[in-house]
């Protein structure tokens, strides 16, 4: 059964939130993560199976990236404006059923101003948010996983496993630094000896 639900928007560094549904997923087990492109079923109805996981969840965390507010469509109109944008209405339903939504702000915390959120959306701002920045990545995320484990008891009783490779998909080896390690979802993810964490894409300048 899905305790925690990963809500996140395609164009904004949907390689973190692979990440974290790895991470979560290694330490809570495959069944407790929901996460669209590996939690759904081939030929399923993706939005039905979507929106059917945010009610069965107990926890949507709301994967907030530097383009997450202003995202816009091919028509150039806001993203989080559309009443049909499927990240908005993931995030709308969430509220509506008292789901502990939490923000988790990639790399730094960025203050959610009210009046630039929709109506339906304006609780998100009050709500306590975490971070999880690429340089600090295990420690942001560990204290991320004891939080969850703290507030829905199910998660504390999941087996923590880590789910077997995929088509396409390598397992991430720690044991070799400054190198590709793997990819998640399609995903490459790279160490540094100098961060202790994991980066993603090309390496940051000066590193």
């Amino acid at each position: 059964m899905t305790q925690v639900f990963l809500s996140y928007r395609t164009s904004d560094q949907p390689f973190a939130a692979a990440f974290l549904d790895h991470e979560l997923t290694r330490q809570f087990g495959p069944d407790a993560v929901f996460f669209a492109s590996r939690s759904i079923d081939l030929g399923a109805n993706w939005e039905t199976a979507m929106f059917a996981a945010v009610s069965a969840s107990d926890a949507v965390l709301v994967v907030i990236g530097p383009h997450w507010l202003t995202a816009t469509g091919k028509d150039g109109r806001r993203r989080l404006d559309d009443p049909h944008d499927f990240v908005r209405r993931e995030i709308e339903l969430g509220l509506q059923l008292k789901k502990q939504v939490i923000p988790v702000h990639l790399e730094r915390r960025r203050d959610l101003d009210p009046d630039a959120l929709p109506e339906s959306l304006r609780e998100l701002a009050d709500k306590q948010s975490t971070v999880v920045a690429f340089r600090n990545s295990k420690p942001d995320l560990d204290r991320l996983a004891t939080r969850l484990r703290r507030q829905i008891p199910a998660l504390g009783r999941a087996k923590a496993e880590s789910p077997g490779p995929t088509p396409g998909t390598t397992n991430i080896d720690n044991s070799e630094r400054n190198t590709v390690l793997g990819t998640v979802n399609g995903n490459v993810f790279q160490g540094h000896k100098h961060i202790g964490g994991i980066f993603f894409g090309e390496r940051p300048a000066g590193t």
